[in-house]
């Protein structure tokens, strides 16, 4: 499903994208924050599901509407928009729009809303495929070309929030801290690389000063921004994975990028370095092979197939380029990239000890945290070798 999302609010725009890629693992979401890109982006691909904004910088929702409706009476069309007065509505209501969501919106409320709209849609889409000529269908393609396509789209990690995990922190919002937040969350790499990259757009576009720390993120987007996206990841029904090898491996991947998270830290704060971006680079180590399996679960659930131990291959080919492209398609800083890569590949210049504290600490989970060289790291950085060297086999 192609969902065009017209929203100049990026924090919003994030929100309402989130709910939809949790309703349906299929859908593809182009956000435009301008009325002028959205009318182009209808023109080049018409979509299934427009989600729209009524005031843009350079003009009114209304405008992609009428567009819309000139030559199609049937693709659904919601506003989301804080202009809910009567005369917004009946005017939207006029020109052949499906719903109306008043903003602020109770992300909940949104997600039932959103989900009517897709089955609907789902429902027509179906009926043209049963009415399609079976020889004009293509066949699934192989799973080389759906993982390099997938790279040209928003790459998604596996999981979401447990709802139970956030709807008490809720009730809580005018007693909550950063530093609680900050606990609390360190280890839900998913909801920190959002956080992350909302934070970094609001702060790039404010100060220029990029965020590489999650409680640095929680101070830039606020507490209760802060808990509406964790919120809207707790609603997420379609990243789970179901198959059972997946499954595992993602556990054994977050649980390596946990251990690098909690030796790098501990070895940072051990040498009075910033404690928190390597805890933050350690944990975001191996989203790429989490976003792989994600990948891969959806080849499989649209009839793909794979061979015996292909999946174990796969990671090791194509974990490197998703690691590369999520750092892009977040927005991390240049200096936290620089981190997560250091745990897989020694820096060039260990000198510098964040770079090559990270490294240490993969290769301390890797166990392979011994050697002559590896000593002298150690002892560069100001590490006790007797404290950290493991013991080869």
């Amino acid at each position: 499903m192609n969902v065009l999302l017209l929203e100049d609010d990026y924090l919003i725009a994030d929100l309402v994208e989130t709910v939809m890629l949790g309703l349906s693992a299929k859908a593809r979401v182009r956000h435009c924050a301008s009325l002028a890109d959205a009318k182009a982006a209808w023109q080049k691909l018409p979509a299934s599901l427009v989600l729209c904004d009524w005031h843009l910088p350079d003009g009114c929702g209304l405008e992609l509407i009428k567009l819309i409706r000139k030559t199609d009476k049937h693709t659904p069309v919601i506003v989301i928009s804080a202009s809910a007065d009567r005369d917004s509505v009946r005017v939207a209501l006029h020109h052949g729009i499906n719903d109306f969501i008043a903003k602020p919106f109770d992300l909940p409320m949104l997600q039932k809303r959103l989900q009517a709209v897709i089955a609907d849609a789902s429902a027509r889409a179906k009926s043209i495929d049963d009415n399609t000529d079976l020889s004009e269908t293509s066949d699934v393609p192989s799973v080389e070309e759906w993982l390099e396509q997938a790279l040209s789209e928003k790459l998604q990690l596996p999981g979401a929030l447990d709802n139970d995990k956030v709807l008490p922190l809720l009730s809580r919002i005018d007693e909550l801290s950063t530093a609680e937040l900050t606990t609390t969350w360190k280890n839900e790499t998913a909801l920190v690389t959002r956080l992350l990259k909302l934070a970094n757009s609001a702060s790039l576009r404010r100060s220029g000063k990029p965020v590489s720390r999650l409680d640095e993120a929680i101070i830039t987007l606020g507490i209760s921004q802060s808990l509406n996206c964790a919120l809207a990841m707790s609603l997420d029904i379609s990243g789970a994975l179901t198959h059972a090898e997946f499954s595992e491996q993602a556990q054994q991947h977050q649980a390596i990028a946990e251990q690098v998270a909690a030796i790098a830290r501990n070895m940072a704060l051990s040498v009075d370095t910033d404690g928190a971006s390597c805890h933050t680079a350690g944990l975001l180590s191996r989203c790429g092979e989490l976003a792989v399996l994600r990948t891969l679960q959806q080849y499989l659930d649209q009839g793909g197939t794979l061979n015996a131990g292909q999946a174990e291959t796969l990671l090791q080919q194509w974990g490197p380029r998703y690691g590369n492209r999520l750092k892009i398609q977040w927005g991390l800083p240049l200096p936290l990239r620089e981190l997560i890569g250091a745990v897989h590949m020694a820096p060039a210049h260990a000198t510098r000890k964040a770079p090559t504290i990270m490294h240490l600490a993969g290769l301390c989970v890797a166990s392979k945290l011994y050697g002559t060289d590896t000593e002298r790291l150690l002892q560069r950085v100001g590490l006790d070798p007797e404290k950290w060297l493991n013991q080869p086999d």
